[in-house]
Formats: structure tokens, sequence, C-alpha cells
């Protein structure tokens, strides 16, 4: 096992636990069993935590810089990114704050698949009221500079973006996408 496919999907990632990492292992095909998947992703990232590529928390690793824990909001977030590996190569930018908003999207992530993209912003919601998401959602829709920010973020030109929401309040507003919908329907 490479460590440097593990440290590729903690980049992205910035925090996880070895079942989610082998959990990816597995669904890209490296192994053919989440539990061997799971062990080699321990054996990784222990080596990595020995190089001083990522550090030791209780149950969790996480790269250097990110100061998070390993709570409910940041396991949900962890998984949700983790099942797009799965679907596509993604590109992923966690809690990467943008300056010009004063703004910090939980994740901002282009899919790559078959020579195109799709980029979307994520937000997982556990603890945000309805009126706090609706609030970053209006600033990302109604910000003029995004599509020039995402080309220059991702090195490629964005000619749209999407707003996808997993674990969402009851009532998400018009054109925002549930995550397994999104999942279902535009990833395929």
């Amino acid at each position: 096992m490479s460590t440097d496919l593990i440290m590729q999907f903690m980049d992205g990632l910035k925090i996880s636990d070895p079942l989610t990492l082998g959990e990816i292992l597995h669904a890209k095909g490296v192994y053919s069993s989440v539990h061997s998947a799971r062990v080699q992703a321990q054996k990784a990232l222990n080596s990595l935590v020995e190089l001083k590529r990522v550090e030791r928390g209780q149950g969790y690793y996480r790269v250097l810089g990110c100061e998070g824990e390993y709570g409910d909001h940041a396991r949900l977030l962890t998984k949700t990114l983790a099942a797009l590996y799965s679907h596509a190569d993604p590109v992923i930018f966690r809690e990467h704050t943008i300056s010009e908003l004063s703004l910090r999207p939980d994740a901002i992530v282009l899919l790559k698949r078959d020579g195109s993209g799709l980029c979307f912003f994520l937000e997982a919601c556990l603890t945000e009221t309805p009126a706090y998401l609706n609030q970053k959602i209006t600033a990302l829709r109604n910000w003029g500079g995004a599509l020039n920010y995402l080309s220059d973020l991702f090195n490629c030109h964005v000619p749209h973006f999407d707003i996808v929401v997993c674990s969402p309040p009851d009532e998400l507003p018009a054109g925002v996408w549930e995550f397994n919908r999104f999942l279902k329907e535009v990833v395929k």
C-alpha cells in the first residue's frame, strides 16, 4: 500500500478515520474486502504519522494544519466527500475560505470524469439553521466573481456551479441539490 495514495485522499478529506479510507480503497477496487483495505489504510496512516505528514487524534487522523476535531459535523462531511471518490476523481477544497465573501463553504468540489468536470459547493447541515444555510446559498449565488474564482482555484474553465447539501433541513431552496439525489441524477 502506497502512502502516497492515502495522502492523496487525505489531502481532500483533511480529516478521516481508517475505516472511511478503507471504504474508498475498496470502492476503487484496490482491495477486495473493506476489512483488508481498512487494515492497509491504518498501516499507511501510521507510516504517514512517522513521516510527520499527518497527525493522529482520538480515533482519527488529520493533515497537518487541520485544526478540526472529528465531531459529528466533520464525520458527516468526511463520509460525504468519501462517497464522491467512488463516482469520479474529485478535486476537493475542504473548508477553503473565500476572503472576498468572508465565507468558508464546507467544501468546494470539482468532479472529473471522462474529460469533463462538474463543480459544486457542498454544505453538510447538522447544526446550521435554515436561515444560516440560506444566507450562505444567497451569498454564493449572488457572487459575481464566482466563476472566475472557481476557474482559478481549479486551474480549468468552470462555466457553471451547483450547490449541494447533505443532511439538509426539511425544505431546500429552489435550485439546491440534496446530496444523494445529486449523485443519482447528476453524477450517476
